[in-house]
């Protein structure tokens, strides 16, 4: 039997800015092979990279150079509507400020992705609603975030990132605004909902309180990935 493609397989990547003091390379050339159901972070220095890298694996964001191809396909390949539908219906995202919308409630915020992907407004309630139960908020549906705590935020946005089961689940400082005991519990549930989903799950990190909870970590520096080592768990 053919083993399946590999997540994320980035060859040579590089990507550069303009600045006003000229060129600044943020990627140069990196590589980078995720597999299926991996939990893989990405860490180190601010301004390394990490950021740019997740962008262009997410498809929000075009390389210079190289390739990146995700779920099998090269992004490179698909156009405007394309690559977008594909995010849609591939691709889901956790960020650190948590992104919810302010004036829609809880299961308004974790249906949008469904909504996004041609659900009807019912399906997309009983999905959210479905969701918030598997992140201990079934009893949040209907608050607004205002009326939430941050871990609680954290978990819609988690709802709201698996609602639509993505393949792929891209973290970007999932933990960093939260105290230690409220990271861990969301990394516990990051972890656990994207393995029972099936999900590979990339995450940029400072945090070293929740190494711990990866396969493998890849650590980089001035634009290229230095290091590869398994992870403390």
């Amino acid at each position: 039997m053919t083993p399946p493609p590999p997540a994320v397989c980035c060859r040579a990547l590089t990507r550069s800015y303009h600045a006003a003091a000229g060129v600044v390379p943020a990627l140069r050339g990196v590589d980078l092979e995720v597999a299926p159901g991996e939990v893989m972070f990405l860490v180190g220095p601010s301004g390394c990279g990490k950021t740019t890298l997740i962008s262009i694996v997410a498809g929000v964001m075009t390389p210079d150079g190289g390739s990146c191809a995700v779920l099998g396909r090269d992004l490179a390949t698909l156009g405007g509507g394309a690559g977008a539908a594909f995010r849609r219906r591939h691709v889901g995202f956790v960020f650190q400020a948590f992104n919810l919308v302010p004036t829609l409630t809880a299961a308004e915020n974790v249906g949008v992705p469904l909504l996004l992907n041609g659900a009807g407004q019912a399906a997309a309630i009983r999905g959210a609603t479905e969701a918030l139960a598997a992140v201990g908020l079934a009893d949040r549906a209907g608050q607004l975030p205002r009326e939430l705590s941050g871990g609680q935020q954290q978990r819609v946005a988690i709802a709201r990132a698996l609602v639509h089961r993505p393949r792929l689940l891209v973290c970007d400082e999932p933990t960093s605004a939260l105290d230690h005991r409220t990271g861990q519990e969301i990394m516990e549930l990051l972890r656990g909902l994207a393995g029972r989903h099936g999900s590979t799950l990339l995450v940029v990190t400072h945090d070293h309180r929740i190494f711990g909870f990866a396969d493998r970590i890849a650590e980089m520096d001035d634009g290229r990935i230095v290091t590869v080592r398994t992870g403390a768990a």
